[in-house]
């Protein structure tokens, strides 16, 4: 016959577990784990971190925590003390904790202390790890080597529309005095955390199906510690800016210590409105440009023409020291033959002086001949130097004339004046008719003034 086995209760078997725990981990262990949700209430201050170890991506071991209000206050304050972050679904921790077991709720690490120190050195770990990771596949600077055009114009905005940082980089684009005209494209984004990470390679990879459509792509968040921006220095995230079709500029934040991510884009403006100043000189620096262009082309043509000139001037005072020289000569000669023939006889003489006439004649026939010969290789090399002059002069015309034609192109002006209007809604640009509700007051900005009006109705497709 089989003996019966001992029945339990719950409660027994709950007492027994309780004490074998008790006996066996008397005291408080030093844990690492992730915190995978922290479950904190404000009413009662209280936390239940979900606590678990990933290998390969995945959870290996999971256990619940508990952390009473004093020990939470205590270790979050730190937390913000050190980091400016607090305590947060996804972050790896260094716990002090006790084992304990309870009948109701089972086995649980009640968590007396966090380090902080040991969260901010993982995060360090990692962001070496993607450095070293980048540098060996030889792409670290793939991203820096892409082309900025010299007036980058059409931007991909990756961005919270609610976000502070994405309203100060705007302002300042808004309040710039030269009013330059952006094609900006709004692509949301989660900016924190490790769902940040998926968000930003998402737009970026649709951002890549029409990278003719846009100049660069700006990825703009607000301020933030270091455990906050910890997901910058994920190496998928970081391999996707560094090796991206367009120059990736950054401002996504203050944080001193910059993330993998800053590293390794094509420009890092540090903050928002940095980012924006940088776009802003851009468009100066391309004036700037203009400016230097069309006063070289000046000079030059009044060099060309000074020139030109003095060569001219030059010429005609060497044919006209040539033709007194020549009549100088030809004087003494006609002398010379004049005495001789006043010492001849009469008949002699008579021939003499026919004879002279003729000469004389001829001579005559030859200097004329001589002297229009050079004047028309003057007319002709004046005329072939005014030529040149009038060519180089129309070149450097039309090349101007291309210059500020460009200029009046992309000056805002001159979109406005093409029929174009802006709208703004409560100091901002609108882009699209979703944002727009009924009563909402709007200002309409045209070529010659602005226009405040309201909006009265707005259907499917077009709000009026």
């Amino acid at each position: 016959m089989e003996t019966a086995a001992k029945t339990y209760t719950l409660t027994d078997l709950g007492n027994s577990l309780k004490s074998v725990i008790e006996k066996r981990y008397t005291g408080r262990y030093w844990v690492v784990a992730e915190i995978n949700k922290l479950n904190y209430y404000p009413h009662s201050g209280h936390a239940y971190p979900e606590l678990v170890e990933k290998k390969d991506g995945k959870v290996v071991a999971q256990f619940r925590g508990q952390m009473w209000k004093s020990d939470f206050d205590t270790a979050n304050s730190t937390f913000l003390e050190l980091l400016n972050e607090p305590i947060r679904d996804g972050i790896k921790v260094l716990m002090l904790v006790k084992v304990v077991f309870d009948g109701m709720y089972g086995l649980s690490l009640q968590i007396k202390a966090i380090d902080p120190k040991y969260s901010l050195g993982d995060l360090e770990a990692e962001k070496n790890l993607t450095l070293a990771k980048l540098k060996k596949e030889g792409i670290y600077e793939s991203n820096k080597r892409k082309t900025l055009p010299l007036v980058p114009k059409r931007l991909a905005i990756i961005s919270v529309e609610s976000s502070k940082g994405y309203a100060d980089f705007l302002q300042i684009l808004a309040q710039s005095s030269e009013k330059y005209c952006f094609d900006l494209h709004l692509f949301p984004s989660i900016l924190q955390g490790e769902q940040a990470v998926t968000g930003i390679q998402q737009q970026l990879r649709e951002i890549a199906k029409t990278p003719h459509e846009f100049d660069a792509v700006a990825i703009i968040r607000g301020g933030g510690g270091d455990v906050g921006l910890s997901c910058y220095n994920n190496y998928e995230l970081s391999r996707a800016v560094a090796t991206f079709p367009l120059p990736v500029l950054t401002g996504i934040g203050h944080a001193t210590n910059l993330t993998v991510t800053e590293l390794v884009a094509h420009t890092n403006a540090i903050t928002p409105t940095k980012l924006a100043e940088l776009l802003l000189q851009q468009y100066r620096r391309f004036d700037d440009e203009i400016a230097r262009a069309t006063d070289k082309i000046r000079v030059l043509t009044e060099k060309i023409v000074r020139e030109n000139k003095q060569k001219i001037d030059a010429n005609q005072r060497s044919l006209v020291a040539a033709t007194k020289l020549f009549t100088a000569r030809l004087l003494v000669h006609l002398q010379r033959q004049s005495e001789t023939f006043k010492a001849s006889t009469g008949k002699q003489l008579q021939r003499s002086s026919l004879a002279l006439r003729e000469q004389q004649y001829r001579i005559t026939l030859s200097t004329e001949r001589m002297v229009g010969n050079q004047r028309g290789k003057l007319t002709q090399f004046a005329g072939q130097v005014a030529e040149k002059s009038v060519r180089k002069l129309e070149i450097q015309q039309q090349e101007l004339t291309h210059l500020e034609r460009t200029v009046a192109v992309m000056h805002p002006r001159s979109v406005l004046q093409r029929g174009f209007a802006l709208i703004r809604g409560n100091g901002k640009i609108i882009t699209s008719a979703k944002k727009l509700k009924s009563g909402q007051e709007l200002e309409i900005e045209l070529y010659d003034g602005t226009v405040q009006t309201k909006l009265i109705e707005k259907n499917e497709n077009e709000a009026s």
